[in-house]
């Protein structure tokens, strides 16, 4: 059995030793730990969408830098628990680096329409374009309640001496780039 130290009773078939002496060696032959492969910080890099799958993270993106990859995969887990809430959409979005700031209807001055929320999200340390906004509208939809309707207000925040710009989104329908207004 390759040095392997059988925990099975003595009474086995020649076929269930066989076998037990196969799976020790392939065990041995894996170059990871299992409890590794199962930690998303400690999880060969390679390996990642295979994770991601396992916790059943809801979007992923393969050009993605790790840091982001494996924050998601940390985080699926908490944000499904809570899937369908104000929480699980600023989680979800915080994994991938972007601040968010939620306004739901009855926080609106005056209410606004019932099962409507306004989300103002934060990009920096990178830009914004169209495959971005859509990734931040995937994961809002995938995170919140599924009879609820937003206004998604994606800003970039820009460190810099440069301008900055603004874009909204509409119920889903209109896009609009707005100077950013420095007050």
């Amino acid at each position: 059995m390759n040095g392997h130290k059988s925990i099975l009773p003595g009474n086995l078939s020649e076929l269930e030793r066989d076998l037990e002496g196969s799976l020790a060696a392939a065990q041995a032959a894996i170059p990871v730990p299992i409890d590794t492969i199962w930690h998303a910080y400690k999880c060969p890099a390679a390996l990642l969408p295979y994770l991601a799958w396992a916790v059943s993270v809801d979007h992923w993106q393969a050009s993605w830098p790790e840091h982001i990859k494996r924050s998601v995969i940390a985080k699926s887990l908490e944000v499904h628990e809570i899937k369908g809430t104000r929480q699980a959409v600023e989680k979800a979005l915080a994994a991938i680096d972007i601040d968010t700031k939620i306004i739901e209807w009855f926080e609106m001055n005056p209410p606004g329409k019932r099962g409507t929320f306004k989300i103002t999200a934060n990009v920096t340390n990178r830009g914004i374009n169209q495959e971005e906004h859509k990734n931040i509208q995937t994961i809002i939809n995938a995170a919140k309640n599924a009879r609820s309707h937003y206004d998604l207000n994606v800003k970039l925040i820009n460190e810099s001496t440069q301008s900055s710009i603004s874009t909204t989104l509409r119920q889903s329908t209109k896009t609009t780039l707005y100077p950013l207004e420095v007050n």
